[in-house]
């Protein structure tokens, strides 16, 4: 091979790795701008930034997540469950945008950003509605919300009406709110369809233990006990 072709070679490589680069690097650009703006917490800057990188990828599961958000931050009420539809319809998992929505909403500040999103995408995309309410229930318990969590399982309930978990979640909603009865009603359920569940035997026996109803929580804790030892309950046994 000659010199000049050498050169010429050498040159169209060259300029094919800076073209490359450059697609690249204002790709990176943008997101830098975008995340920029949100940070600084301007929505509309930051959204349209999104839209950007979404046109060269379709598929980027962060870009949704955020550009919700910041649809949200507006008042927007629509933007956020068209982007779910968009995002979705790319391939991207619904798993993946909800995780992306709740760690930027913490971002940006407004954690209640999260809880927004899921009820508007359910109210718009009814279809989706069982699905969203297994992420909402998972959110109240996380912020330990009482009626919350009472409302969501409750809903789950509707279709899986012997589900020892949301039948759990139940309880633990109502006790949250001092509802002791109804909490005892869903541990007596799950104890029907399992009897030898632990953290139930575990919390229906100290809250009989606790409402002077010791003959009973005894026998719960001492199955419990024999199911799966704790020091805690041992030295309620002892006493």
């Amino acid at each position: 091979m000659n010199t000049p072709t050498r050169i010429l070679i050498c040159l169209a490589l060259t300029a094919s790795a800076i073209a490359s680069g450059s697609a690249a690097g204002a790709g990176g650009l943008t997101r830098l701008r975008a995340d920029r703006s949100f940070g600084f917490g301007e929505w509309a800057q930051a959204g349209a930034l999104y839209e950007l990188l979404l046109d060269s990828c379709p598929s980027d599961a962060a870009a949704y997540s955020r550009a919700i958000v910041a649809a949200g931050m507006l008042g927007d009420s629509l933007r956020p469950a068209d982007l779910l539809s968009r995002a979705m319809a790319h391939g991207v998992a619904l798993d993946s945008v909800a995780a992306g929505v709740r760690e930027a909403a913490m971002e940006a500040g407004h954690a209640a950003a999260y809880e927004e999103f899921l009820v508007q995408t359910r109210a718009h995309l009814p279809y989706m509605a069982r699905a969203i309410d297994v992420r909402l229930l998972a959110y109240y318990e996380f912020r330990n919300d009482g009626p919350g969590i009472v409302a969501l399982s409750e809903a789950m309930l509707r279709g899986l009406p012997d589900s020892v978990r949301y039948l759990r979640s139940l309880a633990r909603g109502h006790m949250l709110q001092g509802h002791t009865a109804q909490a005892e009603a869903a541990w007596r359920r799950v104890l029907e369809l399992d009897a030898d569940n632990v953290d139930t035997l575990r919390d229906l026996g100290c809250m009989l233990m606790a409402e002077n109803r010791a003959d009973e929580g005894r026998k719960l804790l001492a199955r419990a006990q024999q199911l799966a030892p704790t020091p805690y309950v041992e030295s309620l046994l002892a006493r």
